[in-house]
């Protein structure tokens, strides 16, 4: 990460054998702030703001299903003696749960299968506060900026759901109106309970009114949903 520590005053160290932060925590639902408040003390009010405090670090991140998540960074020690309260009050999920409420949050993860596949404009990062175009150098920069202010964005990502629990990061989607080419590429993926995937996907505007399949034109088609922030004013950015 140093070699993007460009003439900022910041300073970057591996914390990962502080005991401080020798457990992280990840919390979220209607309950959470609540028990999160009783174990840790106060909270962040706004999403990506943070809270230091003697039981350790709370980070608030983008809500999803309309409830606040939190990342509580602590002591072993703490999330031990913790783990009874924050069982009794909400529901114990895995990595693939937490991956659906960042997928409805509308926060992309890129990994191997889509790196170098976007710039920040077509998976929403300016949306979410994740580009500053007043400050900063980075690696590309140029050509985001001339997204911004030269361009019309014609691509975007977008939250959907698909009966094919097979669905992946890196997989391509299809218009069936135009069959021969991509329409678009799915960004990150997770299964929704319910036999299926829910999918956040970067994806041609034009063809979010077609009919849209996952790995060609006759493959399983996607339903998109609504996104918890609008994304159509800053298409015409």
């Amino acid at each position: 990460l140093t070699m993007f520590v460009l003439r900022a005053k910041a300073k970057l160290r591996n914390a990962t054998d502080e005991p401080r932060y020798g457990a992280i925590l990840g919390l979220g639902g209607a309950a959470a702030a609540s028990v999160l408040r009783a174990c840790a003390g106060a909270l962040p009010e706004a999403p990506y703001a943070k809270v230091d405090g003697e039981s350790g670090t709370v980070i608030r991140l983008a809500d999803a299903f309309g409830h606040p998540r939190y990342l509580w960074l602590t002591t072993p020690d703490t999330a031990i003696e913790a783990l009874p309260r924050l069982r009794a009050a909400l529901a114990l999920g895995g990595n693939a749960a937490w991956r659906l409420a960042s997928i409805h949050a509308g926060v992309p993860q890129i990994t191997q299968p889509t790196q170098e596949q976007f710039v920040p404009q077509m998976v929403n990062y300016e949306l979410l506060g994740g580009v500053n175009f007043k400050k900063g150098c980075y690696p590309g920069q140029e050509i985001v900026a001339r997204s911004q202010y030269l361009g019309k964005l014609k691509r975007r990502m977008v939250l959907a759901t698909l009966a094919d629990a097979a669905a992946r990061a890196g997989d391509e989607v299809y218009s069936v109106a135009d069959p021969d080419q991509p329409s678009g590429m799915i960004v990150d993926a997770a299964p929704n309970g319910t036999g299926g995937a829910d999918v956040l996907v970067e994806i041609k505007l034009a063809a979010l009114e077609g009919d849209v399949r996952h790995g060609g034109a006759g493959g399983t088609k996607l339903d998109f949903l609504p996104l918890p922030y609008p994304i159509d004013a800053a298409a015409d950015a």
